[in-house]
Order: structure tokens, then C-alpha cells, then sequence
């Protein structure tokens, strides 16, 4: 039986994970789903592709030739469904995108969801990074566009231009039995007392200035500390180091171990999807009128 290519880009991206979890993640599937997926796949093959043991998971060796000749047909597909939907006159084109790890789960999803019902002939090749590396890679022409967070203006280069997306309010990410996780709201003199999370590294500057900024403009000089892991706070809070002042979108719905606090008054920490000047193209105009019409937060 000929497997489906659906399932054979899931079998993919689990291979580069190597990680069911993190893989459902950049699929925006549920783990169960795409467990079963791999299941099903393995079914219409007849060999097991994947070894799971407690160290997690590795590859068989057809698990690694479907990997290499998976990614190859793929690729063939995707071009075969490009040519077709261009002599249809449809605005298609292949467009890389980068997304800050803040927008994993409210505008990213968002914005993919709106390109794929509005252009669905433009294919979006998607990678994370900060948003400092972002906006250097679309200065230099290695991605199209990308979705930023907190951009600082003076880390912006020339050429790039901003195109606001959503001002998302700030919540504070808090350990859930700590004593202000119960509370409806905070303000920023109730975290007076708190070590305050910041960006570990220049890269996300803007959010670190935006936040201290905040701060200062309330009379008030924060206990800060960088945070040591690369996952936006989520470890340093459940090791009890700081508080995060963060978007929410950067978390799922629900996160076992974590409260997330309003506060206020409100505090906006911009998303902008950036682009070059004149880089102008049918595509990229279908891309952007689907992020001028995402919703506010």
C-alpha cells in the first residue's frame, strides 16, 4: 500500500524531532493524533519505523530511508502542486518564514491558518529563531518575511520594514502555588519584591527593554536576573529563579505547574512581521493582506 503524503510529512518532521511531543508542536496536532498517525503509517508499510525506548526515540533502518526519501517526495509533490495552481493564475510561490518562539502558539498558528484559507497556493517554509537573528536573515535575503516580537527600533536594519500585526497585553508567568498565582490581576508594585526573568542574551533585547522600561516609568528598579535556559522562562520559573512579564501566546492553553496573572495597567508587547523594501510580490501581497486581517488580541 502506498502511504499517504500526509502521513509521510508527519514521519518527517517526527525524524528531525526525534520526539513525539516537540514534533505535534510544529505539526499543531495533539500527541495522541500524530502517535497514532506513525502507527497507521507503519501499518501501511509493514515495518516498524521508529524504536521507542526510554531514551526516546530512534530510527529503523527503513525508518531512515524513508526520512532522506521522504524529505525528496515531499519536495516533488510540493513543486508539482506549485506549477499546477501557477497555470491556474492563482498568486503561488514557495515563501520562507521566520517565527519568534513567542508566537509558537497564538499569531503564528494564526497567521498560518489565515495564508492557507486565503492563499493556499503559497507554501510556507517555516524555522524559529530569535527575533534578533530574524531580522538579520530577512535583511539578508535568507528568509521572505518573518514574525517578530518586541523589535527594538535600533535592531532593526535598513531596509526592513515593520508591518504591526497584534500589540499583545502582558501577563506574568508565575510558579501556580505561588501566592500571587490566585490573584485575578497584578500590578507591577506587587512584583516589587520578585527577581524579574529578562532576555539571557542581546538577541531579544526590545522585550527586555520594553519590560524594564515599564518599570521604570512606575518609579520602580526591579531585582532582575538572565534567564539561563533558552525556553522563554518556562524552567526558571518552576525552579523558583524569577518571575517572566511575558505574552501569553508564548505558552499553550493550559501548562501544568505554571499561572498566568494579568497585569495591569496594560502593558503591550508587539508582534510585526517583517519584510524587505521592494521586495514586493504577488505571493508576499496574499501573505500580508492575511496578517492585516488577524484579529486584535
Amino acid at each position: 500500500m502506498v502511504p499517504e503524503l500526509r502521513l509521510v510529512r508527519y514521519f518527517v518532521a517526527v525524524a528531525q524531532e526525534r520526539n513525539i511531543t516537540r514534533a505535534a508542536e510544529r505539526l499543531h496536532l495533539s500527541q495522541p493524533s500524530l502517535s497514532a498517525a506513525m502507527k497507521q503509517l507503519e501499518e501501511q508499510l509493514g515495518t516498524p519505523l521508529l524504536e521507542r525506548s526510554g531514551r526516546g526515540l530512534s530510527l529503523t533502518p527503513a525508518g531512515e530511508l524513508l526520512r532522506d526519501r521522504g524529505r525528496e517526495l515531499l519536495e516533488q509533490a510540493e513543486a508539482v502542486a506549485l506549477e499546477v495552481r501557477e497555470r491556474g493564475g492563482a498568486p503561488a510561490a514557495r515563501l520562507r518564514i521566520g517565527l519568534t518562539p513567542t508566537a509558537r502558539w497564538g499569531v503564528g498558528p494564526e497567521l498560518l491558518a489565515a495564508c492557507a484559507a486565503q492563499a493556499p497556493a503559497v507554501m510556507l517554509y517555516t524555522s524559529e529563531d530569535t527575533t534578533g537573528a530574524l531580522l538579520r536573515d530577512v535583511a539578508r535575503g535568507r528568509i521572505e518575511l518573518a514574525v517578530t516580537f518586541c523589535a527594538a527600533p535600533a535592531a532593526v536594519p535598513s531596509g526592513v520594514i515593520l508591518e504591526p500585526l497584534r500589540d499583545a497585553p502582558a501577563v506574568v508567568h508565575l510558579p501556580a502555588e505561588h501566592p500571587l498565582a490566585g490573584r485575578s490581576s497584578v500590578t507591577l508594585a506587587d512584583l516589587a519584591g520578585e527577581t524579574i526573568l529578562v532576555a539571557g542574551g542581546g538577541e531579544s533585547g526590545g522585550f527586555t527593554d520594553r519590560v524594564l522600561g515599564a518599570f521604570a516609568d512606575a518609579g520602580l528598579e526591579p531585582v532582575t536576573r538572565p534567564d539561563p535556559y533558552p525556553d522563554l522562562g518556562l524552567q526558571a520559573v518552576r525552579e523558583g529563579l524569577g518571575v517572566v512579564v511575558y505574552a501569553r501566546d508564548a505558552f499553550p492553553p493550559t501548562l501544568d505547574g505554571s499561572a498566568f496573572v494579568t497585569l495591569e495597567p496594560v502593558l503591550s508587547l508587539p508582534f510585526h512581521l517583517a519584510r524587505r523594501e521592494g521586495s514586493e510580490t504577488p505571493a508576499r501581497a496574499a501573505v500580508l493582506a492575511a496578517a492585516r486581517g488577524l484579529p486584535a488580541a
